[in-house]
């Protein structure tokens, strides 16, 4: 928003907004694993449910190592949130409806948000928060 408030593109505020994303994904990776792990739980703590629980956090941190090119990590969280919503939604079918939803509409506007800064970048000029020293 402060983007399209200033119709400028700033990529530090861009970044913020990758980090805060790849954070996102880290903690939907521990959550499905919590989710697994205790006794009685209807997910169980096999290869593909503890496997899955990692990809999430291994995607953030992709994403982060593509913090020179910010449209790359964008589509990286990206797909991390939809491949995570895909895993709760399809493969953990056990998740309580409240939580199913709350996803969903979370991670709706997490990928709007980040679609929104992807179009942002060619709409609007670039403008740096603060100069490099060299």
């Amino acid at each position: 928003m402060a983007m399209a408030a200033t119709q400028l593109y700033l990529p530090e505020v861009a970044f913020a907004q990758v980090a805060y994303g790849a954070c996102i994904l880290s903690f939907l990776g521990g959550a499905r694993w919590g989710f697994a792990l205790p006794e009685g739980s209807p997910a169980k703590p096999d290869w593909l449910n503890l496997a899955n629980s990692v990809v999430p956090a291994l995607l953030a941190w992709v994403a982060l190592l593509f913090g020179d090119n910010l449209t790359e990590a964008n589509l990286m969280v990206i797909m991390g949130l939809g491949i995570a919503l895909h895993y709760d939604l399809a493969l953990l079918p056990t998740y309580p409806s409240w939580f199913k939803a709350m996803r969903t509409v979370l991670t709706l506007v997490a990928t709007f948000s980040l679609v929104a800064t992807l179009i942002l970048t060619s709409v609007y000029p670039e403008k740096r928060l603060s100069a490099q020293k060299k």
